[in-house]
């Protein structure tokens, strides 16, 4: 078993957040007055709520709910990814005002791009007012040819 060094040009030194190809992480939110969902109905038991969209290529490093106003008695949330992971971010969320939970599972890659949803479980919720949010970071590649040369293809170290 040989190994090789192909690890590319920048070294160990960090590159400034103003150098082309560094990508910064950064936060997006969205805040929703679950009461007025449905001509103000208010969101029903197994309701999903398309929060937050996710460009292409982008990695959610992590996410969350924040209840500002509590929402109806019983009510949970879940915080993820509807036809994947449901539940990747909050699980069983309570509607009592104040942070969720933070779940300790692998973070996500949206591919293609996609939406992060709440899915509103064990009652429906005709009160309360939630924020989404998500800090996310744009992993598309920059330059997408290798770059190594032969010799580092081809030396054993």
């Amino acid at each position: 078993m040989a190994t090789y060094d192909v690890t590319g040009p920048g070294g160990t030194n960090r590159p400034s957040r103003r150098n082309p190809g560094v990508r910064v992480p950064y936060l997006i939110e969205n805040t929703i007055d679950v009461s007025a969902i449905n001509g103000d109905s208010g969101a029903a038991q197994n309701d999903v709520l398309r929060v937050l969209d996710l460009p292409a290529e982008t990695l959610v490093m992590e996410a969350g709910i924040e209840v500002i106003t509590a929402l109806s008695s019983s009510v949970t949330m879940d915080l993820g990814i509807t036809g994947g992971d449901v539940d990747i971010y909050a699980d069983g969320d309570t509607n009592a005002t104040g942070y969720s939970t933070l779940t300790a599972t692998a973070r996500h890659v949206a591919a293609t791009a996609d939406t992060l949803d709440v899915l509103v479980l064990s009652a429906a919720s005709t009160a309360g007012k939630i924020r989404v949010w998500a800090v996310l970071c744009d992993v598309a590649g920059v330059d997408e040819n290798d770059r190594q040369s032969d010799a580092q293809h081809d030396t054993a170290q």
